[in-house]
């Protein structure tokens, strides 16, 4: 009984993106300090991340109980099911914050702090919003979702610089191709809880092609990251290989098999193509 409370809690927090985001806080601060580690500021920076992300995560799933319920994806999870209170819950995502809040403020930095505060909010309220009432709502949701990284790299550098630009165009073209993708294998979902992402505004064939249009991005984005940011040359020659292969296999099966199925490919796609840019972002400064 105990142990299917605690896990209850920690499905809440969607461990998922608490444990992609963290990794992607992780690749940014190794990249920043080329393995030169500072080990309490790095405990600071993935455990704080880590609990503030649960946090918003919590809250999150809070305020979706509505949307959840509809959706066939999210029906079961533990807030519409009533496995946790909505009572506890609050608590829950307070505690967790509280906690985030003083491993940031004590062991990293005040930029780190405020990365980490704009995130918080934008994902749980301005992302909230905007993914109910606008089709723009995917594209919002990638300022917190690029948040992560940005605060691996800055808890080091303690500054904003060109590095920061990339590492954020690189974030925001990866999700959109990710998330678009995801909306179309997901779509009847979206339908039946009246959310207007991309594919129900727009219609599939025109998500597809701003999906290719990411991609491109993303790549160029890293080419970017490489002339300008001093990613260096091994850095440039990896990333293009990704990224040729994520457009070469997504070109090759839009046209042979069903939207949903290519969809689904793709995200799948992105993920491995996520865990490679996070790799050699981290490696390619030892």
């Amino acid at each position: 009984m105990i142990f299917r409370s605690l896990k209850n809690y920690y499905n809440l927090t969607k461990p998922g993106i608490v444990y992609a985001n963290t990794f992607s806080a992780l690749a940014g601060y190794l990249y920043a300090t080329s393995w030169h580690i500072h080990l309490s500021k790095l405990i600071g920076l993935v455990f704080g991340t880590a609990l503030l992300i649960a946090s918003a995560c919590v809250y999150n799933n809070y305020l979706d109980i509505p949307i959840d319920r509809l959706m066939a994806r999210t029906a079961k999870r533990e807030l519409p099911t009533s496995k946790i209170s909505i009572k506890a819950a609050k608590i829950y995502l307070g505690v967790l914050l509280f906690m985030a809040l003083v491993l940031l403020i004590t062991l990293t930095n005040v930029l780190t702090l405020i990365v980490g505060i704009i995130a918080y909010i934008s994902y749980v309220f301005i992302y909230g919003y905007f993914k109910r009432y606008s089709k723009w709502g995917t594209l919002v949701g990638t300022i917190p979702g690029s948040a992560s990284l940005i605060a691996g790299y800055v808890s080091y550098k303690n500054q904003l610089d060109l590095t920061v630009f990339f590492l954020l165009l690189i974030m925001i073209s990866w999700q959109m191709a990710h998330f678009y993708a995801i909306a179309i294998y997901r779509l009847d979902d979206y339908k039946r809880a009246n959310l207007p992402v991309w594919p129900v505004s727009e219609g599939i064939p025109n998500t597809i092609k701003w999906i290719f249009f990411y991609m491109v991005f993303f790549m160029f984005a890293n080419i970017g990251l490489s002339l300008f940011a001093n990613a260096g040359f091994v850095y440039l020659i990896i990333m293009l290989i990704i990224s040729y292969f994520w457009i070469y296999l997504s070109v090759g099966k839009v046209s042979k098999i069903a939207d949903s199925t290519w969809a689904k490919r793709v995200f799948k796609h992105s993920l491995l193509v996520n865990i490679g840019f996070m790799v050699t972002l981290a490696l390619v400064r030892i």
